[in-house]
């Protein structure tokens, strides 16, 4: 728990037991586990019998997983917090959560919610349509410097118009100072709104049906189809993804901000 609140890694957190205790007292898992529990507020160590285990501790966890990273699959959440998949699913129905375009959103959203992704919808299609009528953090900050580098016309460049969604990554401090830096003009995005962004609604299912029944040996053969992918796909195929943006802000501010199906 000390090394937590000091902010050590739980990796950095294991070696520092197995160093003190040697190998075997624990595992990196169940510190990974611990300092979950911990984020969720849940400061025993102690392990809790399954059966007597209180409903609230396990969906704190769940929620805590998918805070960070709402992409991960039924199993990956069973993986990460030792919960069993039944009750990971009983949970999911219980906080209302839904799975939509591979990422984990709230079933129904709020009231604000709503109102928040159609006030953004209206003033993106005002600012970008004419009257008449889009990884950790760090890694995401090196990519933008990447870009830079190989586009170097882009950098410190007005008018540039760039567009992400608010995952953890692209929202840190870092990014938001980096984007400022370019001098970009960067589009709002509402909270929970995986059909609003062009990656997931259109290049994340094109890929996945790329990838059907495809099996792989090695980390280098994943990356040599998904450079033939990438490379296959001509300036078209990006346009018409980022084009289909107006049309489904229209439809989120036609619906009250409901979801996109």
């Amino acid at each position: 728990m000390l090394c937590f609140k000091k902010s050590n890694s739980a990796t950095d957190t294991a070696d520092e037991i197995f160093t003190v205790y040697k190998s075997g007292t624990t595992t990196i898992r169940t510190v990974r586990n611990w300092f979950k529990k911990f984020r969720a507020g849940n400061f025993e160590l102690k392990d809790e019998d399954r059966s007597g285990r209180p409903a609230t501790t396990d969906t704190d966890i769940i929620k805590t997983v998918l805070t960070e990273n709402p992409r991960y699959s039924v199993r990956e959440i069973v993986d990460a917090t030792n919960i069993p998949k039944k009750t990971v699913h009983k949970h999911l129905i219980k906080i209302e959560y839904a799975n939509r375009y591979e990422v984990w959103v709230p079933h129904l959203l709020t009231e604000t919610g709503l109102m928040n992704r159609v006030s953004t919808c209206d003033l993106l299609l005002q600012r970008l349509l004419p009257q008449d009528d889009t990884i950790n953090a760090d890694k995401y900050y090196n990519q933008l410097d990447q870009l830079a580098e190989k586009r170097p016309e882009l950098a410190n460049r007005r008018g540039v118009v760039f567009h992400h969604d608010n995952a953890r990554p692209h929202v840190a401090l870092a990014v938001r100072q980096k984007l400022l830096q370019f001098d970009w003009d960067v589009l709002p995005h509402p909270p929970y709104s995986p059909d609003l962004a062009p990656s997931d609604y259109y290049l994340f299912l094109s890929l996945k049906n790329y990838l059907r029944g495809k099996s792989f040996k090695s980390i280098s053969e994943i990356k040599t189809h998904l450079d033939e992918y990438f490379t296959s796909k001509l300036k078209q195929f990006w346009k018409e993804g980022i084009m289909r943006l107006p049309e489904r802000w229209k439809k989120v501010i036609e619906q009250n901000g409901s979801y996109i199906t």
